[in-house]
């Protein structure tokens, strides 16, 4: 049985249940823009063992895990369900990944006496950390690899209804185990102002650093505006820079247009910035399916797994900028496992075109365009319907994108005590060795 710790509100019939799941099973074998997935996870298959499940399910809660869980198998992670009904509170801690080792890198000053920051999660509910994540959060994510599986998983991660009670062990930095127990109290982390650490929670920020380098940290892209105005209200410090930083690291993306008016003040005058990456999505011909079965040349058609590239006028931007208004000095674009979509967009385009170099750790791989589909009660699906690879038809969710300068991430970085990558573009940038 499905077992999701929160309590539904919606409402739906057995009838909605069997059309929602059927819908989504359809829309997913004849568009989802990754078919080779489904050879490790055949859709057909598939429905037809969720079926059953959703006409067993004994409650709504059930039945929302249920497809939560039918949309992770395919590995994509804009491939999935979401249940705006849910209301999810979380503890009050904030955990990072360092490695194989989850830490604490934050709590309120009331928990840090007996929850140090840099303690090591190791056990929840009497499980190891790992199992507790296989049986009971890693099969509600959707994620292209394992490393984004795991980042993913801190959205979830102890959470639950308001209330809701986690017994953890934690190995201290001075190595003492401490068992205690927690309660899920805050909705978001800006729900509280007693952290005890003070949070940095800018959306964008921009400041010249030693040497004449600008630097723009931009979190999210789902502020296009601002970070416009942001970059345009700094564009002659940007065009003076003897450097230029953008650090997109633990952005998760948003809109594209948040970065298409820095690129066209760095790339090349008459440039496509489409060429940075390929666009690729599922084709159908039903004659050609037909005679697919006996001409090899035809099999990808028979097969379901035929793509086409996306080749419409407008996936052509021009860059008009004068020289005058373009960057001349070199840049840096920081990234971690977290940056994603949207971010991952804006990496992979200044990486292909030859316009900045990547610095970091692999990005998330959840680089794709996905179909936003309501199906009522507050349920919706995403499915990923365009697909976006390197100019040369090689993909990126698997790996994420590689950085050109691949920094290793330390737990004195994930503590907030040092910045390896930070510090590696300013060494690059002021060419020491």
């Amino acid at each position: 049985m499905c077992i999701v710790p929160y309590t539904a509100k919606a409402d739906t019939t057995l009838s909605e249940r069997i059309y929602i799941l059927s819908s989504i099973w359809k829309e997913i074998s004849n568009n989802f823009a990754f078919p080779e997935k489904f050879k490790e996870t055949n859709p057909d298959s598939l429905y037809r063992c969720y079926l059953t499940k959703v006409l067993n399910a004994e409650s709504e809660q059930e039945f929302s895990g249920l497809m939560t869980q039918f949309m992770a198998h395919f590995d994509e992670g804009h491939t999935r369900f979401n249940d705006s009904n849910i209301i999810r509170y979380r503890v009050p801690l904030i955990l990072t990944w360092a490695g194989d080792k989850l830490l604490i890198t934050n709590t309120t000053r009331q928990l840090k006496p007996l929850l140090p920051v840099g303690s090591e999660i190791k056990k929840v509910d009497g499980l190891t950390l790992d199992e507790y994540l296989q049986r009971h959060v890693y099969p509600y994510v959707s994620a292209p690899n394992m490393e984004w599986r795991k980042r993913k998983a801190l959205d979830i991660f102890l959470t639950g209804k308001e209330g809701a009670e986690f017994h953890i062990e934690i190995t201290t930095p001075k190595g003492k185990t401490i068992n205690t127990k927690l309660m899920t109290s805050i909705r978001n982390y800006d729900d509280t102002d007693d952290w005890s650490i003070r949070r940095d929670t800018a959306k964008c920020r921009i400041k010249k650093l030693p040497g004449n380098i600008m630097y723009m940290k931009m979190s999210t892209f789902t502020l296009p505006g601002t970070i416009k105005s942001a970059f345009e209200n700094n564009l002659s410090d940007f065009l003076s820079a003897k450097g230029v930083i953008f650090d997109i690291r633990e952005n998760r993306g948003g809109t594209d247009e948040s970065w298409h008016n820095i690129i066209r003040h760095i790339a090349d005058r008459n440039t496509n910035i489409f060429d940075g990456l390929k666009i690729m999505t599922r084709v159908a011909n039903t004659a050609y399916e037909m005679y697919g079965k006996n001409v090899s040349q035809l099999a990808d058609y028979y097969n379901g797994v035929a793509m086409q590239p996306v080749q419409e006028g407008w996936f052509v931007m021009k860059n008009n900028t004068p020289d005058s208004l373009r960057i001349t000095a070199p840049v840096i674009i920081l990234v971690d496992g977290f940056t994603a979509s949207a971010a991952e967009d804006f990496a992979a385009t200044m990486k292909n075109l030859s316009l900045g170099k990547i610095v970091g750790t692999p990005t998330a791989g959840v680089i794709s365009s996905p179909k936003f589909c309501n199906w009522g009660h507050g349920y919706s699906s995403l499915i990923a319907e365009c697909r976006f690879t390197n100019p040369d038809g090689s993909d990126i969710i698997n790996t994420g994108i590689q950085p050109d300068v691949c920094i290793e991430y330390t737990e004195s970085d994930a503590l907030g005590k040092t910045d390896s990558a930070l510090a590696a573009a300013l060494k690059m940038l002021k060419g020491k060795k």
